[in-house]
């Protein structure tokens, strides 16, 4: 007889385990991916004038491509944004 109550607590664990789990609400979207864009960053606070000057052309890129699908967002950013210097 213990054996039999050993036995079926352990699959009414089990079975409330599973339905625990399968119940979990789906995660929210990644922060910048697809949702909201992420909120504009203090260029001042940048350690030297070259990632200054990067980070007010990324601002100014997004500004002017914030509008527009996924596609032709991702293109016109890489057309807005100044080539990464040469080493």
């Amino acid at each position: 007889m213990n054996k039999i109550c050993g036995l079926l607590s352990v699959l009414m664990f089990g079975f409330s385990m599973s339905v625990a789990f399968a119940q979990q609400p789906p995660p929210g979207p990644a922060p910048g991916a697809g949702g909201h864009p992420p909120p504009p960053r203090d260029c001042s606070k940048a350690p030297d004038a070259e990632k200054k000057a990067r980070c007010e052309a990324r601002q100014k890129a997004m500004e002017k491509c914030k509008d527009l699908a996924p596609e032709a967002h991702h293109k016109c950013m890489m057309d807005a944004m100044p080539k990464p210097p040469e080493k």
